[in-house]
């Protein structure tokens, strides 16, 4: 009888495991199918859902973490890189799972790189922005048309972000074949700003460096639908 109860218990165990292991997946697919789609990814992010167990989670509707990560995203138009979301406090009750799923999170922290080609657009024509040593440089052919030349440019780009604003500043400007210095008139045409891109779940940008590839923003959010009718 005692080692029927044990290979009972056992198979008891496996079980559980099972089911939390497959309930888990299960949840995380979910989550990354809605998060690629709302955010035009290529393929699923990478979803994971924190915590010892699921199936307490689960019954309970409550999860303590779920943190979600993606290569690569649109968001707005702007493409972003290196994209990471933490999820806390997520409330999904099991009984809407099953249904229509409802997921939200009391609050979200995340990070994502905008890549430095996004300052091409604002850039004047000829002048593109390139990656040397992980920092910004804009260079090409700038068009003089109030003196009718064009020459070749290049100058160091500080990223700074106040305000909501990005703003991209030329330094150590270099100008090849100019009858006269031009370096203010180049630091004038080349000086951009733009309004910072919408993060993802309504996030409020709360900080943004300027890293080798790219502008790392981060940003927090609370009571963020993850999935359902509110989400974004």
């Amino acid at each position: 009888m005692r080692k029927f109860l044990v290979v009972l218990l056992i198979l008891l165990a496996v079980l559980v495991i099972s089911a939390d292991v497959g309930g888990r997946a299960l949840a995380q697919n979910m989550i990354a199918g809605q998060v690629a789609q709302q955010f035009q990814m290529e393929q699923d992010p990478a979803v994971s859902i924190e915590g010892w167990a699921f199936l307490p989670q689960a019954l309970g509707g409550t999860y303590e973490e779920i943190v979600i990560t993606a290569p690569s995203a649109t968001f707005g138009e702007y493409p972003v890189e290196q994209i990471e979301v933490r999820a806390k406090d997520v409330d999904a009750p099991l009984a809407e799972l099953l249904d229509q799923p409802e997921v939200t999170a009391g609050r979200i922290d995340g990070s994502a790189v905008l890549p430095y080609a996004i300052l091409n657009p604002f850039l004047p024509e000829g002048i593109t922005v390139s990656t040397e040593g992980g920092k910004p440089y804009a260079s090409g052919e700038l068009a003089m048309v109030n003196l009718g030349i064009s020459v070749p440019v290049s100058a160091a780009l500080d990223i700074s972000v106040q305000d909501g604003v990005v703003s991209a500043t030329p330094t150590d400007i270099q100008v090849e074949g100019a009858p006269i210095d031009l370096t203010g008139v180049v630091s004038d045409m080349i000086t951009v700003s733009f309004p910072m891109p919408q993060m993802p779940f309504g996030m409020t940008v709360t900080d943004a460096e300027a890293v080798s590839g790219g502008l790392r923003v981060t940003g927090v959010a609370e009571n963020v639908p993850l999935m359902g009718s509110g989400a974004a």
